[in-house]
């Protein structure tokens, strides 16, 4: 009785029904087999979306604690000795390069050119503005700076005569400027080439 049993039960069970019947149904069906994949394939995309989101995320680095530190190295340091690190935010002007020719001692041509590509270190993010409306004024001079120089000069020292136009290139550049609006700290070239 108990064998008449199972083989009801195992004749009962159709092929059709269950995951197995689901399974066959899709692998059979071409259409359901590709609204199957699309849709597993959506769901590992926004899975992956999502992960990608959370994982690289911008989140500014925690302070140390300085009995956290401590712990770590095994040594106690006083909080007056712990300094945190202040950067101060740099507000840089990129200038457009100059392209001129050089002379000789005797102001003749002497076949090499001048590229100068100035940037400034401002004060302030503000002074921006100021110098772009003054901006034909300090290529005028820049330029007039730039075109006293020798050939001697600018190949035989060299170090010298950049840290000579920076500075000149600085204060006539914070004479243009309005008082109290901020002032250049610096000038700095990012090419300087002699062809």
């Amino acid at each position: 009785m108990a064998e008449e049993d199972l083989e009801k039960k195992d004749d009962d069970a159709d092929p059709e029904s269950g995951i197995k019947g689901l399974i066959n149904k899709i692998k059979s069906d071409k259409k359901m087999m590709i609204i199957v994949g699309g849709g597993a394939l959506l769901i590992l995309l926004i899975l992956g979306g999502v992960s990608y989101y959370f994982l690289s995320g911008d989140e500014p680095m925690d302070e140390i604690n300085p009995e956290e530190a401590t712990e770590d190295v095994g040594e106690t340091v006083d909080e007056e000795k712990v300094t945190k690190a202040n950067f101060e935010r740099v507000h840089i002007f990129p200038l457009k390069p100059f392209f001129l020719p050089i002379r000789s001692k005797n102001d003749e041509e002497s076949g090499y050119f001048l590229l100068v590509t100035p940037n400034f270190r401002m004060s302030n993010s503000h002074l921006d503005g100021e110098i772009n409306k003054k901006l034909p004024l300090i290529r005028e001079k820049m330029y007039s700076i730039l075109r006293r120089e020798k050939l001697k000069d600018l190949t035989e020292r060299n170090a010298d005569t950049q840290e000579r136009i920076k500075k000149t290139a600085r204060d006539r550049t914070n004479e243009l400027l309005p008082v109290g609006s901020g002032v250049v700290k610096e000038v700095f070239f990012s090419e300087f080439i002699i062809k």
